[in-house]
Formats: structure tokens, C-alpha cells, sequence
């Protein structure tokens, strides 16, 4: 029996005076008192039992004098004819005795609380009692104590599990905050040890340029190809780590089209076979629910890469009725041994886990001897679809239907990019030819329609990703508006699947900021003079990697 004593004593009093001061009341008779109502001790005693707590009085020594229908199941669980005169200590395990002892001693002049531990006999489980000691009045001279008897057996379980999950909940921050920085050392080494590198020889290259320029016949041409082909690499090194970190792809195109993009580069990455079966025409979700089964089936490769060891997996998204499924499954080690090898808990499964939580999704695993295969699954009736979110409220005014490049004036260009580095290098670009003329910059894709109704330009050189709307958003509107503007998507990213994206936008045509050098002047002359620019030949294969797989998957 466990107790948790709480005195109730005033400092400086004596609480033994205090008992003597105190007057002795005695049983109050209602039929003495002149208009009161005669309650029959039937009546009294039934209220008694009525009540949800139990309700004692017992002798100094234990001896339990009377005790409502509660007291008795609560701490017996027999009649109450069983408990009348029995000790209080035959209910109390031999070992709490002494303690006990000493709570029905000092609750003879103070309140005195503790908890103990019952047996249900007819449950076969642990109950848990919280029990009040006070002291009461006194009966043929003796003093008796009041015992007033609550289950709590609900609370201790919920305030343990409280503890648990706050416990379990520290070590899980405990391990991101680890995670993490784990995390951005590597992304921190990688940047040092390769990108880094990679700049600093191309700096070294440009400086070699430099004195080159006045030594007679040197090869500055092929110099200087050098040096952009080691830019070139940076900046793909720079857009495959960003792209992990942050699939933009996912926003623009969505799950059934950024997911084969992601498994394309997963696989040159860790050299893993990977077979991909995503359902068609897979409907677009809100941007937080395809996240969530990205990120799991990212997470999920990601453990077949660093724990598996095997060298093929499959990963699967369909639908089925009301619930979309997502599987990766691999032919290496089961999660036992996995486990067994781990010298740290992991925080993929948790993060996994948390992920489909919050759209009524579970994750099941099926592992073996050769092979594990996670499972996800999530109703759909929880997942937002793009079509049923309400439009944001756009008014513009339809713009003029002349042709563009009328004889004799400027073209007039519109920028929309949220970098200023980018605009300025399509001014720079666009600075030779006297013909085009920039007529205005728009920073995100609401200013780009705002500048578009307003400026009316013959051609609007759009980015994809930029803030509040997406570049292929933006196009919508334009062209939903009626402006006879025609637009070139003008982005870093390489994936084909994005360019027959643009295509199918009625987008004029389709230029990778890598290769603006030579491409952006040329796509532009294409599209003003009323031609489609899809220089499909010019567009990289996505995630062209570093020997081995130096970043994460």
C-alpha cells in the first residue's frame, strides 16, 4: 500500500489542543428539530448508497463501524454485512500495515490522505483507490475517523500514459533535433567537399582566363568552355540538392508526375532498380496530402537504400474505392534484422507514421526473411482535391486581340520572375536585340496577371515556381482573360514530363535557364513569330548525379 501523506495542520498550533478545543458535536435528530422533516434511517442509508464515493466510519484502531453499498465494493468488493465490523487492515496487504497505522493515527486530529492498490476479485484486475482519512465524531466516548474512498484507477492509468508519452515524446525531439543536425552536417560536407571544390576550380579556371586573355594564341574558346561546363555542373549539383530537400515538381505537377521523376533520380543515385506502377490519370490532391505520401514513399526507399541491402525494389500507388495505397517494397533484409543491426533508433517509421495521422491514414509493414514491404494508406475522403478548392477571386479585364510585333514598333516583353538575378540576366540577354523592348517586371504570379492586364505585352517570359501563384497557374489566368500575350516558361527545371506539362497549358514554349545562353534568344524569335519552342534535344535528363550517392535519396 502506497500513501501520500499531506498534513493539513496550521503552523504553530498544537493539533492535539486544537482536537480538545474543538466542541464535540453530536448526531443531529431531525425529529428534535421543530419544522424539520422526518427522514427514517432506511431513508438516510439509502441516500448513502446512492452516492458514487464510498463512505466510512471507523474506530481509531480500523475497525470499520458502518460503511455505505461503495465503501464495500470499492475496497471488497462483498457485502456490506462482510465488511461491518472487520478491520480495515485485512483489506490492506501486511506490508503497508505500519503505514496505515500511522495515517489512522494522525487523521484523528488532521485530514490525512493516501492511495492504495485493490485486487478485483471478480475483474481480476488492479483498481486504484484514493482514500481521505479526517476525523469524525465520537461514538460512546471513543473518537472515530471518517474514510471517504474514490476509484481512480482511470486517472493513474491516463496520467501514466501521460508520462510515457511525454517521455516518449522527448526522446523523439530528442532524436530529431539530432536527425537534424546530422543532417546539415552532411549537407554541410557535401557542399564543402564537392560543390565547394567544384566552384573553387571554376573560379581558378576564370582566373587562367583572365591572364590568358593577353598571352598571343591562346585557346580562350575552349578555356572558356571549360569553365561553363564547371558552372553548369555546380548548378546541377545546387538543383538536385534542392530538389530533395524540396520536390518543386510536386506543387507544379503533382503526385502521379513528380513521384516518376523522383524514382528516376533515386535510382541513379544509389545504383537500386527501382519499378515504378502509378495508377493513370491520378487525380491531384491538395499540395499537404500528395506531400505526406511523398515524403512517405521517399522515406520508405530511403530505408531500403541505407538498410535493406537490396538491390531491387517496387513501388506502387493506386486507388482502390474510397482509399488511395502506396507500397515500396524491397527483396533485402526484414525489419528484425534491420533492428538487430541499428546501433540508433531511427525516426522514419515515426515520421511515416505522424505524416498519414493526420489525414486518417495508417502504415502497415509485411516483412520476411527476403524482403519487407511498407504499405500506405489513406481514405481519400480525407484528402482535399485541387478541384474542389474554391478559385481565389481574380477579376481582370480581357485584353486587346492585335496581333504582336506590329510593323514598326517594339515587342514589348514582360519578365515574371521572383529572382532578381534571373531578371537581370534576360535584360542582359535581351539588351543587343533593339527590336525587343522590356516593358515591365512582375516579381510573383499575381503581379505577373496584374502586369499582363495592364502592359497588354506580345510575349511574357515566365518562371514556374514563384510565390502566391505558379508560373503554369499564372498562365491559366492569362489566358482565361482573353490577352493574346504569348508566353515562354522560362525555369531550372529539367524533367521532360514538365515541358509536355507546358505544352498541354498552351504554353508558347519551353526554355531551361542553363542553357538561356543560347536558347532564350532563339525561343523567343520562335514564339513572336507564331511558332512552338520545345527544344525537347536541350533538356537535360533530370538529376544528372556525381559518381556514387553522395546526397541522401
Amino acid at each position: 500500500m502506497v500513501w501520500d501523506v499531506r498534513k493539513a495542520l496550521t503552523a504553530g498550533i498544537d493539533p492535539r489542543a486544537a482536537h480538545r478545543s474543538r466542541p464535540r458535536s453530536s448526531v443531529h435528530d431531525p425529529a428534535n428539530s421543530k419544522g424539520s422533516l422526518d427522514f427514517g434511517a432506511d431513508t438516510f442509508r439509502f441516500l448513502l448508497d446512492s452516492l458514487e464515493i464510498g463512505v466510512a466510519i471507523a474506530e481509531r484502531s480500523g475497525r470499520i463501524l458502518y460503511a455505505n453499498a461503495r465503501f464495500a465494493e470499492l475496497l471488497a468488493g462483498s457485502s456490506l454485512e462482510e465488511l461491518s465490523g472487520s478491520e480495515l487492515k485485512t483489506y490492506v496487504l501486511a506490508t503497508s500495515w505500519d503505514q496505515l497505522a500511522d495515517a489512522l493515527a494522525q487523521s484523528e486530529y488532521h485530514q490525512t490522505e493516501g492511495q492504495m492498490t485493490v485486487l478485483s476479485v471478480d475483474a481480476g484486475d488492479r483498481r486504484m483507490i484514493h482514500l481521505s482519512f479526517s476525523p469524525h465524531n465520537s461514538v460512546n466516548g471513543k473518537p472515530t475517523i471518517r474514510i471517504v474512498a474514490t476509484e481512480v484507477t482511470e486517472l493513474v492509468a491516463a496520467n501514466r500514459a501521460l508520462k510515457q508519452s511525454e517521455a516518449s515524446l522527448h526522446t523523439m525531439s530528442s532524436r530529431l533535433l539530432q536527425v537534424q543536425d546530422e543532417e546539415r552536417r552532411r549537407i554541410a560536407r557535401d557542399l564543402h567537399d564537392v560543390t565547394g571544390q567544384e566552384l573553387a576550380v571554376a573560379v581558378m579556371s576564370l582566373d587562367n582566363l583572365k591572364n590568358l586573355a593577353d598571352a598571343p594564341g591562346a585557346d580562350l574558346k575552349a578555356a572558356i568552355g571549360r569553365s561553363a561546363e564547371l558552372l553548369r555542373k555546380v548548378d546541377n549539383e545546387i538543383r538536385t540538392l534542392s530538389y530533395l530537400l524540396h520536390p518543386p515538381l510536386l506543387e507544379e505537377m503533382g503526385l502521379g508526375s513528380a513521384l516518376p521523376w523522383f524514382i528516376d533520380g533515386f535510382s541513379k543515385r544509389t545504383g537500386i532498380e527501382v519499378n515504378a506502377e502509378i495508377a493513370e490519370k491520378l487525380p491531384r490532391f491538395s499540395i499537404e496530402f500528395e506531400t505526406a505520401v511523398f515524403r512517405v514513399i521517399q522515406e520508405a526507399l530511403t530505408n531500403v537504400f541505407r538498410h535493406s541491402g537490396s538491390h531491387r525494389a517496387w513501388v506502387r500507388v493506386w486507388a482502390a474505392g474510397s482509399y488511395l495505397q502506396a507500397s515500396v517494397e524491397d527483396e533485402g533484409k526484414g525489419i528484425e534484422r534491420r533492428k538487430a543491426e541499428s546501433k540508433k533508433p531511427g525516426v522514419g517509421i515515426q515520421s511515416m507514421t505522424d505524416r498519414l495521422r493526420v489525414f486518417g491514414g495508417v502504415l502497415e509493414f509485411r516483412s520476411g526473411r527476403r524482403g519487407t514491404r511498407v504499405i500506405a494508406t489513406i481514405p481519400l475522403t480525407e484528402a482535399v482535391s485541387v478541384a474542389s478548392r474554391p478559385n481565389q477571386e481574380l477579376n481582370f479585364e480581357a485584353g486587346g486581340m492585335d496581333a504582336p510585333g506590329a510593323v514598326g514598333e517594339a515587342t514589348r516583353i514582360l519578365i515574371a520572375d521572383d529572382h532578381e538575378v534571373a531578371r537581370q540576366g534576360i535584360r542582359a540577354l535581351l539588351k543587343d536585340q533593339p527590336d525587343l523592348e522590356i516593358c515591365g517586371e512582375a516579381m510573383d504570379g499575381l503581379d505577373a496577371i496584374e502586369k499582363a492586364r495592364q502592359l497588354k505585352p506580345d510575349l511574357v517570359i515566365m518562371d514556374l515556381s514563384m510565390p502566391h501563384l505558379s508560373g503554369l497557374t499564372a498562365l491559366r489566368h492569362i489566358r482565361a482573360s482573353g490577352l493574346q500575350a504569348r508566353v515562354l516558361i522560362y525555369t531550372t527545371h529539367s524533367y521532360p514530363e514538365l515541358e509536355r506539362v507546358a505544352q498541354a497549358a498552351d504554353c508558347d514554349g519551353f526554355v531551361l535557364k542553363s542553357n538561356a545562353s543560347h536558347d532564350l534568344i532563339r525561343g523567343v524569335r520562335t514564339v513572336l513569330d507564331g511558332k512552338k519552342f520545345f527544344a525537347s534535344d536541350a533538356v537535360e535528363t533530370p538529376l544528372q548525379m556525381r559518381e556514387g550517392p553522395q546526397i541522401n535519396p
